[in-house]
């Protein structure tokens, strides 16, 4: 026997009978999603990577509260490295009768050390050019802040106690770790202006830094250097940059995984399906060929090489649509993702490629291995042996390296410890409530009459198949539910933390006098309900008596000088909105007792509990708190939060000013200019700009999410076309045998209307629990989301799939029905 000639000519001859039909498209599916989503986490992550010293401004970094000492620099110098000093820090600036917040950046010679500095001579029109750092004098300005002021390239700003002249138009800064939102608009200034000016003096909430760029090796020894000297300081690297766009890409990176972790598992259980079929049909096959003295091995060696050489070409087409859908991604993604990115590498399409390859093999060959035991007299005698204990070992393997290959591919090993665990749990789950049903029905099978017996008779007499069929269509039916409802509730509820009314609009350093005025103001614009709350900036002090200190550094720095710390709070008597109580007791409204309620990320941050103390410096005063509640802020609904909240009757004359957070209409933004400008020292920070880039961030990732479960969608399809043909074959034969024995039409379709309306009622009923509670979980655990199942789409998904299984059993059966019960058992 030739085994290769053997396999081609069966593989040309069976193609297209259906069974080898379905594994190719499942193959094809799971290869093109983990291909297409593999190959763009490794582009974006390349990217992210490789401009990361270019976003950072160098190569290393110093930060610090204080100016930083020469002897870094001197040190860096003689390693070979440049270097150059930086100061940044918030102020308000004035211009006739506008002011506004702005971020002022004070650079020196050499700056910057990587990356490009981009300007421009005018705010429209012009070409943006490459620049060092300003001459003294002069200052390079957003489009923002001189839109704020009014402003144009020329005109003089006013500047501590004298005045810088706008030159340039700041178009890219090379050092801005690629921060998604930023509240005030940047200044870039010389350092010996603001030196010149007296803006760095005692109190000044400056931010300093030193930057290092050199050859890698020189780098990393000045680094290992600098890590014992540095006490105080933190240092920056590359894992610091793209924070604002690796976070936003992370999360888009949750879903596209969810999507391409239910695409993978549903393809690899219609290649299971599928195969368990094709092994099925070709029982008789085996038989006839062992007759004719056949060996076994050859037998297997050819049904195996039958599947390689159907893998190669649907790994090949699998990679050229993944890539293709890759594509359609970076498109769909946007500006969410940096503009270059490199060429793809192999490694995302060899990671597909070796998934296609396991699920053909691990789903594929146990089927297979059954053949090895098909006795000659399978013939006359229609025996068949059982699945041996080595092709469970074999299924195991292969989901284990499924599961590994697609963690490996998408790089979220938690969102697939959750939902490949939930679906495995629903299996179990099936697996067993399907064979106590089975169980029970053969007791009750002997009460019923005409197509209820006849149909439910169908399910007992083939109980392995048909709790095939039961874990098949409820995992497809959970996943498709998964894909097609939580979703889209998941993205849905991303999109609503930013609702229309989210505010748009800060006033900051509001003057406790000017409370009624402002307010005022605001309601004659129609804002609804303003609400202004004080705001202070003291100093941490103490926890427990003791300095405080952060309980883990995911920086790695050195900065553990927490005592002196600025933290800025504020008071009120009753719970904040856009908040919620975790743990303890909020005080009561006319409460005097001297209580802090403290944000949950800041209690981490300190190792902070219920009824430890924090000791404040207060203006000219030191107080203490005990804190008696913990709560977790909606920091995305952009309203004014504070990680520490204190009683408003405890906290006596503690000097203060006031902030608002309010929303309005973009077309009404500029009667708040007449606001600015009657109370100079009030500070407005516009938000707009970034609320509608986070809205483009949902946007974006809800189109290439919706690509990636196209695929999803496709092989689910699949595993119900599978999991309904699994027992075609069979229930044919029956058919015509029951029509020999004189049943009636009617009552054959009756009994398979009957048969595959209980398998999908009870495949409904589990995977839409499955669904609700899984998305639930995965929501909460993965998404940080709070989604309330919707139960009305979720059941309206479990009756259509109730229906599609009614709908593709009586497909199954109708041409059996037309045809003479002689020629079906020939068929058979």
């Amino acid at each position: 026997m030739n085994v290769v000639k053997h396999a081609a000519r069966a593989l040309r001859r069976e193609f297209l009978a259906g069974d080898l039909l379905t594994v190719f498209a499942a193959l094809v599916l799971g290869v093109a999603v983990m291909t297409a989503v593999g190959t763009l986490v490794n582009r974006v992550t390349l990217a992210l990577t490789g401009s990361a010293a270019e976003m950072l401004g160098g190569d290393l970094g110093l930060n610090a509260r204080d100016d930083i000492p020469q002897a870094f620099a001197d040190a860096a110098r003689e390693r070979g490295l440049a270097n150059t000093r930086m100061v940044s820090f918030p102020t308000v600036l004035f211009h006739g009768e506008a002011s506004q917040m702005a971020n002022i950046k004070a650079v020196s010679a050499g700056y910057p050390l990587r990356g490009q500095l981009l300007v421009s001579r005018g705010l429209q029109g012009s070409t943006p050019e490459p620049a060092g750092a300003p001459p003294a004098g002069q200052a390079y300005a957003d489009p923002r802040l001189m839109q704020a002021l009014g402003l144009k390239v020329g005109d003089a700003l006013e500047f501590g106690a004298g005045s810088l002249t706008v030159t340039r138009v700041l178009q890219a800064e090379p050092d801005t770790s690629g921060e998604l939102m930023q509240l005030s608009p940047p200044l870039l200034v010389n350092r010996a202006d603001v030196d010149a000016a007296g803006l760095l003096g005692p109190g000044s909430r400056a931010s300093y830094r030193m930057m290092f760029a050199g050859a890698p090796d020189a780098i990393a020894d000045f680094r290992a250097w600098l890590a014992p000297q540095a006490k105080g300081y933190r240092i920056v690297g590359i894992a610091d940059t793209q924070r604002g766009v690796r976070g936003a890409f992370d999360l888009a990176g949750r879903f596209l995984s969810l999507a391409a972790l239910l695409a993978v598992l549903l393809a690899g259980v219609a290649t299971a399906l599928a195969a368990n079929r094709f092994a099925l049909r070709r029982i008789d096959q085996v038989a006839i060929l062992r007759c004719l003295g056949a060996r076994q091995r050859d037998i297997l060696s050819a049904m195996a090489l039958q599947l390689v050489m159907l893998a190669v070409p649907a790994c090949l087409v699998g990679i050229g649509l993944g890539m293709a859908a890759q594509a359609g991604l970076v498109q769909a993604l946007g500006g969410l993702i940096p503009n270059r990115l490199p060429l793809p590498q192999a490694t995302p399409a060899l990671s597909g490629a070796g998934i296609g390859l396991v699920l053909l093999l691990g789903f594929g060959l146990p089927p297979l291995l059954r053949l090895r035991r098909v006795p000659p007299m399978r013939v006359l005698n229609r025996s068949f042996a059982a699945l041996p204990p080595s092709s469970l070992l074999v299924y195991l393997a292969a989901l284990a390296a499924t599961v590994a290959l697609t963690v490996q591919a998408t790089g979220d090993v938690k969102l697939a410890a959750w939902v490949l665990g939930g679906l495995a749990a629903l299996a179990a789950l099936a697996g067993a409530l399907g064979a106590f049903l089975l169980w029970l029905l053969r007791g009750l099978q002997p009460r019923l009459r005409g197509r209820w017996k006849l149909g439910l008779a169908a399910l007992t007499r083939r109980r392995g198949l048909a709790v095939l069929q039961l874990v098949g269509l409820s995992l497809s039916l959970c996943a498709l539910l998964l894909l097609s409802v939580i979703g889209p509730g998941l993205l849905a509820q991303w999109r609503d933390r930013l609702p229309v009314d989210t505010p748009n609009y800060f006033l900051m350093n509001i003057q406790p006098e000017q409370r009624g005025a402002v307010l005022s103001t605001l309601q004659g614009l129609g804002v609804a309900a303003p609400g202004i709350e004080p705001f202070s900036t003291g100093r941490l002090l103490a926890v427990n008596d003791r300095p405080p200190q952060r309980q883990e550094r995911q920086d790695n720095s050195n900065d553990d000088d927490d005592a002196n710390r600025p933290v800025n709070f504020s008071w009120r008597h009753d719970f904040p909105p856009a908040n919620t109580l975790l743990s303890g007791r909020y005080w009561a409204a006319d409460s005097t007792a001297a209580e802090a309620s403290i944000e949950q990320g800041w209690a981490e941050r300190y190792g902070m509990k219920l009824g430890d103390t924090v000791t404040l410096q207060m203006g000219e005063q030191q107080r203490s708190f005990t804190v008696t509640s913990i709560r977790k802020a909606d920091w995305d609904s952009f309203r004014v939060n504070f990680f520490l909240l204190l009683n408003e009757g405890a906290v006596g004359d503690a000097p203060y000013n006031l902030i608002t957070a309010f929303h309005l209409p973009r077309a009404q933004a500029t009667q708040l200019a007449a606001l600015t400008r009657d109370y100079p020292n009030i500070s407005l920070l516009d938000i707009d700009g970034i609320l509608q880039r986070v809205r483009e961030v949902v946007d974006r990732v809800t189109q290439a999410v919706q690509l990636v479960m196209g695929f999803s969608l496709l092989a689910g399809l699949l595993v119900l076309l599978a999991a309904l043909q699994a027992t075609a074959g069979e229930r044919r034969y029956d058919s015509a045998v029951l029509r020999t024995l004189g049943a009636t039409r009617t009552q054959l379709r009756g009994a398979v209307l009957v048969e595959f309306g209980a398998l999908g009622l009870l495949s409904a009923l589990l995977a839409v629990g499955a669904a609700a509670l899984l998305g639930s979980v995965v929501a909460r655990q993965v998404f940080e989301l709070t989604l309330s199942p919707p139960w009305g789409p979720l059941l309206a998904g479990g009756a259509i799939g109730v229906g599609l299984s009614m709908l593709a059993g009586w497909w199954g059966t109708r041409r059996i029905l037309h045809t003479p019960p002689a020629l079906a058992l020939r068929e058979v």
